[in-house]
Order: C-alpha cells, then structure tokens, then sequence
C-alpha cells in the first residue's frame, strides 16, 4: 500500500510540476493537476492541503534531487571549478532555462521566492551546503547571494552561464595580488 501511495504522489508532483510550467502557478488548478496525474481532485486532498502546499513539496522534492545530485558532483574528479560549474546548473541554470521557455517565466521565478520564505531558505541553506566543501562557507554565501543579482533582470540562458562563468572563475582562481589604487582614487 505505501508504495503505491508513494507513486502516486510521485505522479502528482511530476503532473504540478509540468502544469505549474505550462499553465503559470496562478492559473494551474487542483483540477488541471489531478487530470495529467490520472486521479480525480478528490484524491488531491489525500495527499496535499492545497495548491501552495503542493508547490512548496514539490519544491522541496526538487531541492532534495539537487542535494543528490551536487553529491555525485563532489565525488567526480573534475576540478573545483568544473564541479562549481555543474552544481550551480543544477541548482540555478538548468531550473532558470526550463522556467524561461515558457509563458509564464517571470511569475514562475517571481513564485519561488514569494510563495514561501520557509522554502526559499531551505534552497538556500541546501545550495551552499553543496557548493561549501568546494570553496569554505564565506564564498559559498557570497555565490548563493549573487546568483539573485546574475538574475536579477532575467537574461537569456546564454548570458546568465557567461555571468555564472566570470563569479566562478573570480572565487576559483588563486588570489591576485592586490593592486595599489592610483592616486587618482585615493583621495591623495
């Protein structure tokens, strides 16, 4: 009986996660979701509150797939900056490029931070958990914090990897020395 309640609810999630695509979080019913995953509305309830509890397990599913993933990351032998790289597409590039094929980009990305803080937090505290063994906890906060900035103004997929690339590579490469300032700047 678990198992299947278990695959049910793995099918809900998929079905939300395709309608919240396709159809926005606003405009996506209990109905339109009940409807891709095959069960009646009345089933929904079974298994979620409402609609913003549904996103928010959803998410937090997605959130766990990542962690695994960033895992078998860490464990490759790529290089740090390599696997910097792969972890942020798996958190931020791969997520950002499918929200913004769609109709519904800007609400989408404008939901992951609105619907719920608690969630927002979890990502955040999960993103630079994984990204911490690579780089120390200072730099892992300063990355996390800015993928919100490289966002900011919603650019395209290309762009948003070649900003990714120049944060990576500033908190990869070893120290430059440091330059004195002109006296222009200084002040003197």
């Amino acid at each position: 009986m678990q198992n299947g309640t278990s695959e049910k609810k793995t099918r809900i999630l998929k079905a939300a996660y395709d309608c919240f695509l396709q159809y926005g979080y606003k405009k996506t019913t209990f109905v339109d979701i009940a409807k891709r995953a095959g069960i009646s509305r009345a089933s929904m309830y079974l298994y979620f509150r409402n609609k913003e509890d549904l996103y928010i397990t959803m998410n937090k599913d997605l959130q766990d797939k990542y962690v695994a993933m960033s895992g078998e990351i860490l464990e490759s032998g790529c290089s740090v900056e390599e696997k910097l790289l792969k972890i942020i597409d798996v958190w931020i590039t791969d997520a950002y490029q499918q929200m913004k094929n769609t109709n519904y980009a800007n609400e989408l990305l404008d939901g992951l931070v609105h619907i719920s803080r608690q969630t927002e937090q979890r990502f955040r505290d999960l993103f630079m958990e994984s990204i911490e063994p690579l780089v120390g906890k200072d730099v892992a906060e300063v990355i996390v914090f800015s993928m919100r900035g490289l966002l900011d103004d919603r650019p395209a997929v290309p762009l948003l990897q070649k900003r990714i690339r120049v944060l990576v590579q500033s908190t990869t490469k070893p120290n430059r020395p440091e330059t004195s300032l002109s006296p222009h700047f200084t002040g003197s």
